[in-house]
């Protein structure tokens, strides 16, 4: 037995020593798409919807192309760099506000199931296996046919997503954490459940749904690409990642590199969340 133990500890750290370089490489990705984001209204840029008739499908530079464009234009002569920076904005910030929100949402519920037990607890798991049991994409898209597109219902819709993975994490852990001795204590000096779940309880299961965001995040990210690429989610003139690629794709002879750019960047980011995630989880998992 102590030498199984041995065994999957060594494999650990074994892996474990692997991840520096890569979520060095990822956590500098991540900054720099940040900084391009924040930084994005005083940038020395044109701007993404400024049109050059002269420059259209002009390649990136190394294929022909200039570095005053120097990942290309598209058919319009739109600079690439430009629209992908405020692509990459609008796909950040919906994917942050929907992790946020759906972690709001399934936090809570997860807590109320804890605590009220019974019948509202069976009728949350209940609710958080049919969410998993099915693809959410359909659940979109079939809320997009009764119900429109327009972008607060977009965000709504994002922010649905994953709360179940919330929901199950919190109610496991509001539950483990009710038989401790410190709420137990708290609880028998008359202090509310209120007060004990959001000032104790919630502080020390806040890491692991840090974590569990890590996860969610990038697939947000791909959810939105996802219904964008169809047509369902940003519409012009707004711009995401998901819109950008979708209009690349009529122009994949012609000008490659309209849909190669975004689609490279929706990888990178969703790997790149993946793999601070999944260190993060390692390191929280090791305290």
């Amino acid at each position: 037995m102590s030498a199984v133990v041995s065994t999957t500890a060594t494999k650990k750290r074994f892996d474990l020593s692997r991840y520096p370089v890569a979520v060095l490489v990822s956590a500098l990705w991540l900054v720099s798409c940040l900084s391009l984001v924040i930084l994005l209204p005083i940038l020395p840029l044109p701007k993404e919807t400024a049109i050059d008739l002269v420059a259209r499908l002009s390649p990136p530079v190394g294929f022909g192309g200039e570095w005053n464009h120097w990942l290309g234009t598209d058919d319009l002569g739109r600079d690439i760099f430009s629209r992908l920076a405020a692509s990459l904005r609008t796909s950040l910030v919906l994917a942050l506000g929907a992790t946020v929100i759906s972690a709001i949402i399934g936090t809570t519920i997860g807590i109320l199931a804890a605590h009220f037990g019974g019948w509202v607890d069976q009728l949350v798991v209940a609710a958080v296996d049919a969410q998993a049991s099915v693809p959410f994409i359909i659940i979109s898209l079939t809320l997009t046919a009764f119900f429109g597109n327009n972008l607060f219902l977009f965000i709504f819709i994002l922010g649905l997503f994953g709360w179940e993975r919330f929901a199950r994490l919190s109610r496991a852990m509001t539950m483990a954490s009710r038989g401790h001795g410190y709420v137990l204590a708290m609880n028998t000096l008359g202090f509310s459940w209120r007060r004990i779940y959001l000032r104790h309880v919630l502080p020390n299961i806040a890491s692991t749904l840090l974590v569990t965001a890590t996860i969610n995040f990038p697939e947000v990210i791909l959810l939105e690409t996802s219904l964008s690429f169809l047509g369902l989610g940003i519409q012009p003139p707004m711009s995401s990642l998901g819109n950008m690629l979708g209009f690349g794709r009529s122009y994949l002879l012609t000008g490659w590199w309209i849909a190669a750019v975004p689609g490279l960047a929706i990888f990178l980011c969703t790997l790149s969340v993946s793999i601070v995630g999944d260190w993060a989880r390692g390191v929280i998992g090791r305290t």
